[in-house]
C-alpha cells in the first residue's frame, strides 16, 4: 500500500532535489581563487608582504560575504550586507595603494554583491558595479575594449551567480510544494476510502441484517421464504465483498437510478411502506453519483434508525437545480446522533460519519445538505439534498 513516505519520496526529482538540499556558495568561492590569483602572484613576486597580507585579507572577507548568507536563515541579513560593504573598503583601498588589477576587482565585487545583499538590491548593485568598472577602467586605460570587457565579466558573473541561487530557492520551494500536495493527496485519498467504506458497508450491513431478522422469524413456518431471504444475504454479502474491493481500487461508482431501486427492495423487505417519485431525465454524472449517495444514506438511516412504516423518496428536477427527499414517519435520528449536530443551517443535525461524509459529498459540487427530525420538530425523519444545476446541463432521456 501506498505512504506518505512512498510519495513524497516519488514526488521528489533527483535535480531539484539536488539543488534543494545541497545549496552553497561553491559556485561563488570559485571566484576568490580565479580572480585574486594574479594579484597575489604580483605581489609575492614583488617581495610587498604588506600587499600579500591585503590580497590574502581580501580573500577571507569575500569568502565571509558569500558564505554567511548560508547559514540558518539562508539570507542577506545587515551582518552580510555589513561584511559586503568592507570587501567594498577593502578593494577601494587596493585600488588606491597599489592602483593595479583593477579588471578583476570589479567582477569579484559583483559576485559579492549577488549574494550578500538582499535580492531587491542584489542586481541594482551589481550593475552599478558592472559601471563603475567599465568606467575606472576606461579612464584608466583608454580602451573602449577594455572597459566593456571588464563591465560584462562583472556584471555577468554577478548576474550569473544571482540566477543561480534563485533558481535554487525555486528548486527548494517547489520540492516542498511537491512534498505537501503528496501528503494532501494521501489524505484525500484516505477520506475518500473511510466515506465509501462507511457508506457502502452500512448500506449493505443494514439490509443483510433486515433479511437475516425476516429469515429467523420464517424459519419456523416458512422454510422456504427464509431459504430465499438466507440465499439474498449471501448474494448482499457477496455484492458488498465487490464494492469494498471496488473501493480499494477507486473505481467504485453509483448510480441514482441504481440506488432508488436497491432502496426501495430494502425497505419494503423490511416491511417499510416506499414510495418512490423520479422524473426520467439524465443527470451530470458527478451530480447523479452525489444523489445516489444520498438516497442510499437516507434509505441505510431508515433501516437503522427510524423504526419506520412509511417511507418517501423524492425527486424533483428543475432547469436550475435537483432535489432529493428521504422521508419517512418513524422516531427520527438516534439521541446520540442528534448530539453531534453542528455546523449546518437552523433545525437541522448532523449525526454520524455517515451524515458528515454524505455533507462533505454534497457540498463538494455546490450544494447543500439538511437533516430534520422531530427533535427539531420535523415529522420523522427527512434527509434533504440541493444540488444546483445549469439550464442545460439536465435532458430528457433518450432525447
Amino acid at each position: 500500500m501506498t505512504t506518505i513516505d512512498d510519495l513524497q519520496h516519488t514526488a521528489r526529482h533527483p535535480a531539484t532535489t539536488w539543488l534543494a538540499y545541497r545549496p552553497g556558495p561553491w559556485l561563488a568561492l570559485v571566484a576568490a581563487p580565479v580572480l585574486l590569483i594574479a594579484p597575489l602572484v604580483a605581489a609575492i613576486m614583488a617581495g610587498d608582504w604588506a600587499r600579500i597580507a591585503y590580497v590574502l585579507l581580501l580573500g577571507g572577507v569575500f569568502g565571509a560575504a558569500v558564505s554567511l548568507p548560508f547559514g540558518s536563515r539562508r539570507r542577506p541579513t545587515a551582518v552580510t550586507e555589513a561584511v559586503f560593504v568592507a570587501l567594498l573598503l577593502l578593494c577601494s583601498g587596493y585600488l588606491v595603494l597599489w592602483r593595479t588589477e583593477q579588471a578583476l576587482l570589479f567582477p569579484l565585487l559583483a559576485v559579492a554583491a549577488s549574494l550578500a545583499i538582499r535580492r531587491r538590491w542584489a542586481m541594482p548593485m551589481v550593475g552599478a558595479i558592472a559601471v563603475s568598472g567599465a568606467l575606472a577602467v576606461g579612464m584608466a586605460t583608454w580602451s573602449l575594449e577594455a572597459a566593456v570587457l571588464v563591465g560584462f565579466a562583472a556584471f555577468a558573473g554577478g548576474a550569473g551567480n544571482f540566477l543561480v541561487q534563485y533558481y535554487v530557492a525555486l528548486a527548494r520551494e517547489l520540492d516542498r510544494t511537491r512534498e505537501r500536495l503528496a501528503v494532501a493527496a494521501v489524505a484525500e485519498e484516505r477520506l475518500r476510502f473511510s466515506r465509501d467504506l462507511h457508506d457502502l458497508l452500512g448500506h449493505s450491513l443494514s439490509v443483510i441484517a433486515v433479511k437475516s431478522e425476516a429469515a429467523r422469524r420464517l424459519i419456523p413456518r416458512d422454510p422456504d421464504a427464509a431459504s430465499t431471504h438466507v440465499g439474498e444475504v449471501e448474494a448482499i454479502a457477496r455484492e458488498a465483498l465487490g464494492e469494498v474491493r471496488s473501493v480499494v481500487a477507486g473505481s467504485r461508482t453509483v448510480s441514482l437510478g441504481v440506488e432508488l431501486a436497491n432502496a426501495r427492495a430494502a425497505l419494503e423487505d423490511a416491511g417499510v411502506a416506499t414510495s418512490v417519485t423520479a422524473p426520467a431525465v439524465a443527470l451530470p454524472l458527478s451530480v447523479d453519483a452525489v444523489l445516489g449517495w444520498v438516497v442510499r444514506e437516507g434509505a441505510t438511516n431508515v433501516l437503522r434508525h427510524s423504526a419506520a412504516r412509511l417511507c418517501s423518496i423524492e425527486v424533483v428536477v428543475s432547469a436550475e437545480r435537483v432535489r432529493v427527499m428521504v422521508a419517512d414517519d418513524g422516531a427520527g435520528t438516534p439521541p446520540a446522533a442528534s448530539a453531534g449536530a453542528g455546523g449546518s443551517a437552523p433545525g437541522s443535525s448532523r449525526g454520524g460519519s455517515g451524515l458528515d461524509g454524505l455533507r462533505e459529498r454534497v457540498e463538494a459540487v455546490g450544494g447543500a445538505l439538511t437533516v430534520e427530525d422531530r427533535a427539531s420538530g420535523g415529522s420523522g425523519f427527512r434527509l434533504t439534498a440541493e444540488i444546483p444545476l445549469g439550464a442545460d446541463r439536465t435532458r430528457e432521456a433518450g432525447r
